[in-house]
């Protein structure tokens, strides 16, 4: 009896790490790999004409950002397996994702073993999820990822309502207006728009905007 294959789509713009999975994957002659793509952008245009079975994201990449891709994907092909595989996590983050339906986050501090069993077991129809792993297996401090530093991580660290209010504002839109697309006053919005600035370390919504493009938010 032939063995079944899972069909997967590597998303990373880091060569290096694509190509380490696909050789990590030559291990399981399970797991085929269709494609290889840097850019969020082309995800679409593999999983339009090929059968897709799981796709491994990673969530800062060059084009749209991760959470409406993850949307997209889910909604035109959801018996896509969405395995997010990242150098950041925090628990809100992996809580978010899980809500949204992907079926596994893996951390890219992790041994190859480890990565390979997390693919094997989604490819398998089974859940797989970092927090859910021991510490012992995991790199760093606590298996979480290092102090924010950079954009993005520092994009994580902000509200999921802070989010929504550096978005709007990215699309150049008052705080009047922004309060009643949210349906909140403008002087709260105002104290949303000081706390932004104070987690990403910038001062003006000059520098929120060019962020916020830079992040795919826009």
């Amino acid at each position: 009896m032939e063995q079944t294959q899972t069909n997967i789509l590597i998303a990373d713009d880091h060569p290096a790490v694509r190509l380490g999975l696909v050789a990590l994957f030559r291990h399981d002659p399970s797991l085929n790999v269709i494609g290889q793509v840097g850019n969020s952008n082309e995800i679409q245009k593999y999983l339009n004409n090929i059968r897709t079975d799981m796709l491994i994201l990673d969530l800062n990449m060059p084009g749209q950002d991760y959470s409406l891709t993850i949307d997209e994907v889910l909604e035109v092909y959801p018996s896509v397996r969405i395995l997010v595989f990242s150098g950041y996590h925090d628990l809100a983050l992996e809580k978010e994702l899980r809500k949204k339906g992907i079926w596994g986050f893996v951390c890219k501090n992790m041994h190859p073993s480890r990565v390979l069993d997390a693919v094997s077991t989604v490819a398998s129809g089974v859940p797989f999820f970092y927090s859910e792993k021991s510490r012992h297996e995991l790199n760093g401090e606590n298996g979480l990822s290092p102090k924010f530093k950079d954009g993005f991580r520092k994009r994580l660290g902000i509200s999921k309502r802070e989010h929504e209010v550096l978005v709007l504002i990215s699309k150049g839109m008052t705080s009047q207006s922004i309060g009643e697309e949210l349906f909140i006053s403008k002087y709260t919005v105002e104290t949303h728009r000081k706390n932004i600035l104070r987690k990403l370390e910038m001062n003006s919504s000059t520098e929120l905007v060019k962020f916020a493009i830079k992040q795919g938010l826009v």
